[in-house]
């Protein structure tokens, strides 16, 4: 009698596992998944963090070329027009982030 009662907690020692793993059999891909979700986080925040800086001079880029043209009356209207899209293209990259 006592064998038969070892032999059944035994059993359900070793059946504990068993049942917690087929309860949620994909538990051990939840932390690879986790990581790719943080390394796709990390890559895309990069990228806005760049678009962001060459965003920023781009705009500087077409203010002092606008006020180039504007002020050498070659180009008045153009000049501001380029002014006037710096402007605003920097107004855009302050308010993003």
């Amino acid at each position: 009698m006592r064998a038969l009662v070892y032999s059944v907690l035994l059993m359900m020692l070793l059946m504990t596992p068993l049942l917690v793993e087929a309860q949620d059999p994909f538990s051990g891909f939840e932390s690879a998944i986790n990581e790719l979700t943080q390394s796709i986080m990390n890559i895309l925040n990069l990228l806005k963090e760049s678009a962001i800086s060459i965003g920023r001079v781009l705009a500087g880029t077409l203010i002092a070329l606008g006020v180039v043209l504007w002020a050498s009356d070659i180009f008045t209207y153009k000049g501001r027009k380029l002014i006037l899209a710096g402007i605003i293209l920097l107004i855009l990259m302050e308010l993003i982030p």
